[in-house]
């Protein structure tokens, strides 16, 4: 049995998102109450994604797939492959991807290879996943020719595969390579992350494996966590990890973690880093510390503050860069919905205060609650026509004001908490940016 985030939840949330962030897509599937559980973006025109059954009664061999980023999206099946349930999609180009998928009746799986979009699909035989034992959690593919793909127990110890030759043959990693299971401890569909050859996925049991060279060898840490439904990293040191209701992170690759303190709504259905941001997390679908909720949510902060992006029912998410990304929803028939594609961009630019040479900026409280305190002072004397504006995470201008001489008082009016930035301009120059919390 898997690690099964709350996929279910967001049934109760399929109305269609109105907010500037998301815009709804047309997953392109005819049987209607299909989900997304996979998504592999392969650039902002090309992605692929996999369907599930959100009844949970009805095996689903289907995918969808678009290569004009999102404008339509075409929807296929695995071929030979009806009783089979997908776990997980990696593609590499418009033409070429990988699936996994599980037998959820019977025990088993398979990895199967498209070289055509999707039009026919060939089982990849020596990646066995034999019943009843064998069960797929993902696949992943670092390149055309390197992968690797996880499965539960089998035989006695993970049943990974390697590849060097795109899946033409998998060879299966040795015992003495994986740490030894914990007892009843199990993967989970899609709960994993990469950052060049390294790779991470987290257990039924609070762990997460670790391997630095594309599946050969392994390593496991605790997190502390109950189990991981989801986990994210940035960069090789940096991640976070959530069994749906706590938060740890790591700044070491994973060797130790700690627990996160985090405010805000922390969704655990999808979670992703956004690739050349600061520390720019989203995550999506159910929340289920508390009421059940639904909606999607950024952080800004490495995972520390939650920002409510909307209360729309979303499942897994993906990203690409800070204005490209997609995520899963439930269609309605062949031309409403199912996929919802991103519509913004978030305000990552400014990292730290920064100021002209010979300009000073002093913002205090900050962080604030009602009001904050802006002065600016320069080397060559007080600046003319100051004027401050201040922006949402998403670049939207949300208050502008002028200066008295060289200070100014922004209240904070009718503001959320959250993270935002400003900009001090003398005339139409910027003189300095920065960025405020309001708590």
């Amino acid at each position: 049995m898997k690690i099964k985030t709350l996929y279910f939840a967001i049934l109760v949330a399929i109305t269609l998102s109105s907010n500037a962030q998301w815009v709804t897509q047309a997953s392109g599937f005819s049987t209607t109450g299909l989900g997304i559980n996979d998504i592999s973006i392969v650039n902002a025109n090309v992605v692929w994604a996999t369907a599930f059954d959100t009844s949970g009664i009805a095996a689903v061999n289907k995918f969808t797939r678009t290569i004009n980023g999102g404008t339509t999206w075409t929807p296929g099946s695995i071929t030979g492959a009806a009783a089979l349930d997908l776990t997980s999609i990696s593609a590499y180009n418009k033409d070429t991807a990988w699936v996994s998928m599980l037998d959820n009746t019977n025990g088993g799986g398979a990895i199967y290879r498209t070289n055509n979009g999707g039009t026919t699909w060939a089982a990849q035989a020596t990646a066995t996943f034999a019943a009843p034992g064998g069960s797929t959690d993902f696949v992943y593919m670092f390149d055309k020719n390197n992968g690797v793909c996880v499965g539960d127990s089998n035989g006695g110890y993970w049943e990974i595969y390697k590849t060097v030759n795109g899946g033409t043959n998998w060879a299966r990693v040795v015992s003495g390579n994986i740490p030894v299971n914990q007892l009843g401890e199990i993967g989970g569909e899609n709960i994993y992350s990469v950052i060049g050859s390294t790779i991470w996925f987290g257990t039924s049991t609070g762990r997460v494996y670790k391997s630095t060279n594309m599946g050969a060898i392994w390593t496991a840490t605790t997190t502390g966590l109950t189990s991981v439904t989801r986990l994210a990293f940035k960069d090789a040191n940096n991640g976070i990890a959530t069994d749906g209701t706590s938060l740890v992170k790591t700044t070491n690759g994973g060797a130790t973690w700690t627990t996160l303190a985090f405010t805000g709504n922390l969704y655990e259905t999808g979670l992703a880093y956004i690739p050349g941001t600061v520390g720019t997390y989203v995550s999506t679908g159910s929340k289920a510390s508390g009421a059940l909720t639904n909606g999607s949510s950024y952080s800004l902060n490495d995972g520390a503050t939650w920002i409510n992006i909307d209360a729309v029912g979303h499942s897994s998410v993906a990203f690409l860069n800070s204005t490209t990304g997609w995520s899963g929803g439930i269609n309605t028939s062949s031309t409403v919905a199912g996929m919802y594609k991103w519509n913004g961009s978030f305000t990552t630019g400014i990292k730290n205060n920064e100021y002209v040479k010979g300009v000073s900026i002093n913002v205090y409280p900050n962080p604030f609650s009602t009001q904050v305190n802006i002065t600016v002072e320069s080397e060559s004397g007080i600046l003319s026509n100051l004027a401050v504006e201040v922006y949402d995470v998403l670049g939207n201008s949300v208050l502008k004001r002028d200066f008295n001489e060289n200070k100014t008082i922004l209240s904070r009016e009718n503001l959320k908490e959250g993270i935002y930035f400003y900009k001090v301009y003398n005339t139409n120059t910027i003189v300095g940016t920065g960025r405020l919390l309001i708590q």
